[in-house]
């Protein structure tokens, strides 16, 4: 039931500005079009009482009420209209669309309905009818009745339209089908719904989920955003115990697709395993769009592809990267781009290479931010060299036919896919740290030092290795 209830009111935050869009615009637009485009229209009503002969009074009422509809037919009758028609020169079929009857139930009264652009108009032929519907019946009809008029009264507010009542009608016409086209975008969407589909639709796990952040929460470190923070430590937790139960090092995070923000979670997960005391080499793997070293501001003359286009024994000592504030991680970026990554990941010398990484003593982590695996060949190529990977997706773009094609090229190539992180969850029933943290604020907590500065930055939020808005001074790399 909560499950239930918290799918409905994801859908309502998600298509709520649909919503509100479909009853403002067939409001508004009913509302603008009834007000200064439609001509009103008045209706006046003369009334007629139907009295029949009887030996009683309710004999007669009841007699009357049976031959009312009869009456009723009688009033729009040719022979009754056509005078009425020729006085005022218009067309019999005119006047019978602007003539309409209306019966009381249960009494024997008739109401003679005229609508017209002009109420004086209006009145006039509603009388007038009533008049001629009485000769008319008096001297062809055999019967005893009587017919009682009351005279209309001139109407001065128009029937139709009524810009309000109609902007409302509008605007639950605007709901209706805003739900409708909400109902046949959720039949076609082919994004995830829950968490547990990753395992069904791919056979692995959800490793962390870490939730939406508004563009606030992007703006402060990782370590000020709960959600963020604990997200990546719960994707810290989950590589350790993979690696207790069966030892690698070479970790490499990439995407089914480009903007799903997996750099940002290579550089948060490489940060906080840093933070916990482990020794860790970030490489900036992307040699198409690299962006750690803008975001650690390093140097990125020399880096990674240095090691392809350099002679192997001046850039071995290179491979060790560039240290940062954080005492037990270095970063080695992309350094100059090539113009040719995907060949020289096939080299023999890029076989070289990752063995180097494999065989280093120095660190206990080494994770490549690779490009995305469906755009290029790159993250294709070098998943082959490495121990496991994680797959970033963006849950709430990422279409399930993309995972299930990603997952099909890491498979090829023969890589341990260790699990999926879903970054950008839409689920309101994850990442919600608040309410535990705040029950814990207020009791007596002994900080433990660690031993790293006092002032160790944390990882901002704002990186996205795939987004192609790269600053001019590495597009003049290219």
């Amino acid at each position: 039931m909560r499950s239930t209830l918290s799918r409905y009111i994801l859908l309502a935050k998600r298509w709520a500005w649909v919503i509100i869009l479909g009853m403002v615009i067939c409001g508004g637009t009913t509302y603008l079009v009834t007000k200064l485009l439609m001509q009103p229209v008045y209706e006046a009503q003369t009334r007629i009482l139907i009295t029949l002969a009887g030996t009683s009074q309710n004999d007669s009422t009841l007699a009357a009420i049976a031959q009312q509809s009869t009456y009723s037919q009688l009033v729009t009758n040719p022979n009754v209209l056509a005078p009425v028609a020729a006085k005022h020169n218009m067309e019999l079929k005119q006047l019978t669309g602007m003539v309409k009857t209306q019966s009381a139930t249960n009494s024997p009264i008739i109401d003679i309905l005229v609508d017209s652009s002009n109420p004086q108009l209006a009145a006039t032929l509603s009388k007038e009818v009533a008049q001629s519907f009485t000769s008319y019946a008096t001297s062809h009809l055999a019967s005893q009745a009587n017919f009682n008029t009351i005279d209309p009264v001139v109407p001065t507010d128009p029937v139709r339209p009524r810009p309000s009542q109609d902007s409302l009608i509008g605007a639950l016409i605007g709901l209706g089908l805003a739900l409708a086209i909400i109902v046949i975008f959720e039949w076609i969407d082919d994004r995830l719904t829950a968490p547990e589909e990753v395992n069904k639709l791919l056979g692995i796990d959800a490793l962390t989920i870490i939730p939406e952040l508004s563009r606030k929460q992007r703006s402060r470190n990782a370590e000020d955003t709960p959600e963020l923070a604990e997200g990546c430590r719960i994707l810290c937790a989950n590589l350790n115990m993979a690696q207790m139960m069966r030892p690698f090092k070479l970790v490499m995070v990439t995407s089914p697709m480009a903007g799903e923000g997996k750099s940002t979670i290579a550089a948060n997960m490489a940060s906080f395993l840093a933070m916990s005391g482990k020794r860790v080499l970030l490489v900036d793997a992307d040699l198409r769009h690299p962006v750690l070293d803008q975001h650690f501001q390093l140097n990125n003359q020399k880096g990674l592809s240095n090691a392809f286009l350099g002679i192997w024994n001046q850039v071995e000592t290179e491979l060790d990267g560039q240290p940062t504030e954080i005492p037990s991680l270095r970063v080695l970026t992309a350094g100059v781009l090539p113009s040719n990554p995907s060949e020289l990941l096939q080299s023999q010398l890029a076989s070289q290479l990752f063995n180097h990484f494999r065989n280093s003593q120095k660190f206990d982590y080494i994770i490549f931010d690779t490009p995305p695996l469906l755009p290029i060949a790159d993250a294709q190529i070098m998943a082959a060299y490495m121990q496991v990977t994680i797959m970033v997706v963006n849950a709430s773009r990422t279409p399930r036919k993309a995972m299930v094609r990603a997952k099909q090229a890491l498979a090829r190539t023969g890589t341990r896919i260790l699990g999926v992180a879903l970054n950008k969850s839409y689920w309101p029933e994850y990442g919600e740290v608040h309410d535990y943290l705040s029950n814990i604020q207020s009791r007596p907590r002994a900080d433990i030092a660690m031993a790293m500065p006092p002032n160790t930055p944390a990882i901002n939020h704002a990186i996205d290795a795939t987004n192609t808005a790269i600053l001019p001074s590495t597009n003049n790399k290219r």
